[in-house]
C-alpha cells in the first residue's frame, strides 16, 4: 500500500477578495473612460456633420440667390431702350429695372423682376422684339426671396413662392438684405440744359449692390448655426428722370 506524501507548497497563494474587487474596479474605471472617449468622438462627429450640412445648404442657397439676382432687370430687346438721331420709335424705358426691398418682421423681403423672354426671329434672321419684353405683363417675369412658415427661405416664382430651404433639416433664421446705392448724374448726355429747379432732369443712372446675410441652424441641434454673407451687383442700372 503506498503512502500518499503531503507536503506543503511554498510561494504559490490566490487572489485575495480585496485584490478581486480593486481589479474590478480598475477595469471599470477604464472601460467608462473608453466609453466616454467613444461617445465623445460620435457627438463631434455628428456635430461636424451637421455643420457642414447647414453650411452647405447654405452655400446653395445663397448661390441661388445671387445666380438669379444678377438677372435683375434684363430684358430681351435692351435696344430699345438707346437713343441714336432719327431714331424711330423713340427710346423705351426699361421696365424691369426697378427693385423692391421691404422688411416684415425683421426679416428682408427682396423682389424684382427680368424678362423670361427671347427675340422670335423671321426666316430671314431679322430679330422680332416681343412686346412683352418691354411691358413685363406676365406675372411669371417676377422673383423673389423671403422668409416664411417659422423658417423656410422661399423663391417667387410669379404669383406663386416656393420652398428653396427644407424645414425638416435647415431652420433660417435671419435673412437681411442691405441695398447700397450710388448716384451717377448723366448731364454730359444732354444736348439742352435742363429747366432750372428740375426734380427729373438731368437724367441719374443707379449703382445697387446688395450686400445679403443668411444665418440658419440645423433642425436636430439649434447650437449648429452659421451665417453666409454675400454681395451681389446688380448689373442692369436704373435710370432716373430724362433729358428735356
Amino acid at each position: 500500500m503506498s503512502r500518499i506524501k503531503r507536503g506543503s507548497r511554498t510561494g504559490i497563494r490566490g487572489v485575495s477578495l480585496v485584490e478581486l474587487m480593486v481589479g474590478i474596479a480598475v477595469g471599470m474605471i477604464v472601460v467608462a473612460g473608453a466609453s466616454v472617449m467613444m461617445t465623445n468622438q460620435l457627438a463631434e462627429h455628428r456635430r461636424l456633420t451637421l455643420e457642414t450640412q447647414v453650411q452647405q445648404d447654405l452655400r446653395a442657397a445663397a448661390d441661388l440667390m445671387l445666380r438669379d439676382l444678377r438677372r435683375a432687370g434684363s430684358w430681351a430687346v435692351p435696344q430699345n431702350g438707346v437713343w441714336s438721331p432719327g431714331s424711330v420709335p423713340a427710346p423705351v424705358a426699361n421696365r424691369y429695372a426697378p427693385t423692391s426691398l421691404a422688411t416684415e418682421q425683421g426679416s428682408s423681403i427682396l423682389q424684382y423682376s427680368y424678362s423670361r423672354h427671347k427675340d422670335r426671329y423671321r426666316s430671314t434672321n431679322v430679330a422680332i422684339a416681343d412686346p412683352e419684353d418691354n411691358e413685363m405683363t406676365s406675372s411669371t417675369e417676377r422673383f423673389g426671396f423671403k422668409i416664411e412658415d417659422g423658417g423656410v427661405l422661399k423663391f417667387r416664382l410669379g404669383d406663386r413662392w416656393q420652398p428653396l430651404t427644407d424645414i425638416n433639416v435647415l431652420v433660417i433664421t435671419a435673412f437681411d438684405v442691405g441695398l447700397n446705392e450710388q448716384q451717377v448724374t448723366l448731364d454730359d448726355l444732354c444736348s439742352s440744359a435742363c429747366p432750372p429747379g428740375s426734380a427729373t432732369c438731368p437724367p441719374r443712372q443707379i449703382l445697387r449692390r446688395y450686400d445679403i446675410s443668411l444665418t440658419g441652424h440645423a433642425v436636430h441641434d439649434s447650437k449648429v448655426e452659421r451665417t453666409i454673407k454675400v454681395t451681389s451687383r446688380i448689373r442692369n442700372d436704373e435710370i432716373l428722370g430724362a433729358c428735356p
